[in-house]
């Protein structure tokens, strides 16, 4: 079940960036509801055969094919749901593209993070890129973490940022035969809050301990799981 927040995020999107849903209460729940299911066949359909692809070689992840792999995804998780399914943030979009994400910074009233500007979207992405290229077996889950903080600390989307970075992750994790179990961990209330502290400081001391809540849900995937995809 959604929550609130999530709702009414989805519901200020729709009324900025209409597609096939109204913005009714029952429309926000339908175009919830279809985003959810579009990121479980992303995860279970889409994903598996772009796996087979990057270890049989003929799929490499340029920074040219990351970009536009995004934006396929995203196209995908929200299609019909909003206009810029598949878009980066651009200029020209509403308050210049700006988005603010992380709730509000305690006493100040004021949002605690702010994305890139449309005009460095891509270049920051790209510094992401690099970490999902490294084929240091001991260091893929600090890898597949870093890319993850710097993905969703660029946002390039107006929504969907957490969910197109899991992807990004399950693609990557998978070649070293890992996997996260993303809902147990999100349940985990000091996920989000190493998380927002790391993007607050920038402290690797920091990172260390968002990484020590992520590895308790990452686990080896079995030749049951192999089988099934």
């Amino acid at each position: 079940m959604a929550d609130s927040g999530e709702l009414s995020q989805l519901k200020e999107l729709i009324e900025v960036f209409p597609d096939k849903f109204p913005s009714t209460d029952e429309g926000i729940k339908a175009a919830n509801a279809l985003a959810r299911t579009n990121y479980e066949a992303l995860d279970n359909e889409i994903l598996p055969g772009i796996n087979r692809r990057i270890q049989n070689g003929s799929l490499a992840l340029t920074d040219h094919v990351c970009l536009r792999l995004c934006q396929i995804l995203h196209e995908f998780l929200f299609s019909d749901i909003i206009s810029t399914n598949g878009q980066f943030r651009k200029k020209e979009h509403p308050n210049n593209g700006a988005v603010f994400f992380g709730g509000q910074k305690r006493q100040e009233h004021r949002p605690r993070f702010r994305g890139s500007p449309p005009d460095k979207i891509q270049g920051d992405l790209k510094k992401s890129f690099k970490y999902l290229r490294r084929e240091d077996e001991e260091g893929a889950l600090d890898n597949a973490l870093h890319f993850y903080q710097k993905f969703v600390f660029t946002h390039p989307f107006y929504d969907g940022n957490g969910r197109i970075a899991r992807l990004f992750v399950n693609m990557y994790l998978y070649q070293f035969g890992l996997y996260i179990n993303w809902k147990n961990l999100q349940d985990r209330g000091s996920f989000l809050k190493k998380l927002n502290y790391y993007h607050e400081t920038n402290m690797e001391e920091h990172f260390g301990w968002w990484v020590q809540v992520c590895e308790k849900e990452v686990f080896e995937i079995s030749e049951e799981d192999e089988e099934s995809e």
